[in-house]
């Protein structure tokens, strides 16, 4: 997981990813932007609430912050161990984050929109990430209308996306880009 953010005017940051979350922020007030690189590990160490940190310690509100979510491995085929589970789990639910792993991953499931889903293996499920990142983004006090989430899978959609769990093979993908509005350097006064 890695990310940066920007205030400086005209500036782009951008992320290149494969299967994990490509995730892009801006602030359309102050016109400060992120973009960061979130699979389950950096979504286990809430990579996407330290940035939305980050925004408010610049001064952004809440309100202002839009974020998009974009193509990545869906929860219908990213099958993970109940460990993996749990880490994402324990950055969702209030309370002990050292509960049994499988008392989380139950209590996950009852959410709307849940990130976990049942697998027919023993001791695995499938993990939508975008949705634990939702998830976080929502505990954060964004509203859905703040953020944009892209129903394209990397995995199933092999004409389109390259996906390191299809095929077993780094190869570049593509890159998500923001840019941060540049203020005008022009002031007009009026007598």
């Amino acid at each position: 997981a890695d990310g940066l953010v920007s205030d400086r005017p005209e500036e782009s940051v951008w992320v290149c990813t494969a299967d994990c979350t490509p995730v892009l922020i801006a602030d359309v007030d102050r016109g400060s932007v992120a973009a960061i690189h979130s699979g389950w590990r950096g979504t286990a160490a809430k990579i996407v609430p330290e940035a939305i940190a980050q925004f408010w310690n610049r001064g952004s509100e809440t309100p202002n912050l839009r974020v998009a979510l974009g193509p990545a491995i869906s929860g219908e085929v990213y099958q993970v161990s109940l460990d993996v589970a749990a880490q994402v789990a324990a950055t969702l639910l209030p309370g002990n984050p050292h509960q049994e792993r499988e008392a989380m991953i139950a209590a996950l499931s009852d959410f709307d929109d849940t990130p976990v889903l049942p697998d027919v293996e023993p001791g695995k499920v499938r993990l939508d990430v975008r949705r634990a990142i939702m998830h976080q983004l929502q505990r954060l006090g964004l509203v859905p209308q703040q953020i944009a989430i892209s129903p394209h899978c990397t995995y199933q959609d092999c004409d389109r996306f390259f996906s390191y769990r299809r095929t077993q093979q780094k190869q570049v993908q593509w890159s998500g880009i923001v840019n941060h509005r540049g203020q005008s350097s022009t002031t007009k006064h009026h007598s």
